[in-house]
């Protein structure tokens, strides 16, 4: 058998880059490279409870930001406990956004190592789907130089309908300079045990590759039509 002309052999090679493409860009497609099932739908995001870091100088105050990134069945309320590690701080306050339409006054511990906040969506400000909800906002004062983690050590939240809201825990890290360089509020990058956080865009990879097959399919369509046989 002779050999099949280029044309086909072209129209071959477009069909499988677009297939790869496709295949990664589809959401559920495993890292595995099998084949999802047919009626399958793509797993929902995890959500995630983050506490920002921060960094101050003694006798200064930062504010941590506590925020929910996915909340994919909406949210009907929240309480949370959140205590430091160490006594190199003490928590000042806290604070909720004006979207909640019931809050109860935070409860800030004698010692000023624990705080608690609770309040409810009451007007559906968090409807299902949203990301990067603020739940609140709590107020630190650097005392000696050093660090100390603001974790979650409480939690009970609900989504619209009464289902448990779920999320992994990551803590922030407050820390207190001495050396006049501390800069304002930072969004943490690290995980309550000081490994480096993955916050890269899902799918983002995939994308790239799309990119680069696009640009084989374009190359191959050129070199078919300067030789044309």
């Amino acid at each position: 058998m002779g050999r099949p002309p280029r044309r086909t052999a072209l129209t071959a090679a477009v069909c499988v880059a677009v297939g790869l493409a496709v295949g990664l860009a589809s959401p559920g497609m495993a890292a595995s490279g099998a084949s999802a099932d047919a009626g399958a739908t793509p797993a929902a995001a995890e959500s995630r409870l983050v506490v920002t870091d921060a960094t101050v100088e003694p006798g200064e105050t930062a504010s941590h930001r506590i925020a929910l990134t996915d909340a994919p069945n909406g949210l009907a309320g929240f309480k949370l406990t959140l205590e430091l590690s160490t006594d190199d701080a003490t928590i000042s306050d806290a604070a909720y956004p004006d979207t909640y339409g019931k809050t109860t006054p935070p409860h800030v511990s004698d010692d000023g190592q624990s705080v608690t906040v609770e309040a409810a969506d009451l007007t559906d400000e968090v409807t299902a789907g949203a990301t990067d909800v603020t739940l609140a906002t709590v107020e630190v004062h650097g005392t000696d130089a050093g660090s100390t983690a603001l974790e979650v050590t409480g939690m009970q939240a609900d989504a619209d309908g009464g289902d448990r809201i779920a999320p992994s825990l990551e803590a922030g890290t407050l820390t207190v300079t001495d050396d006049g360089s501390a800069p304002t509020e930072t969004q943490s990058g690290r995980s309550a045990d000081g490994t480096e956080r993955d916050d890269s865009i899902p799918g983002f990879a995939a994308g790239t590759t799309i990119v680069a097959l696009a640009a084989l399919v374009v190359a191959l369509l050129a070199r078919s039509r300067r030789d044309p046989r």
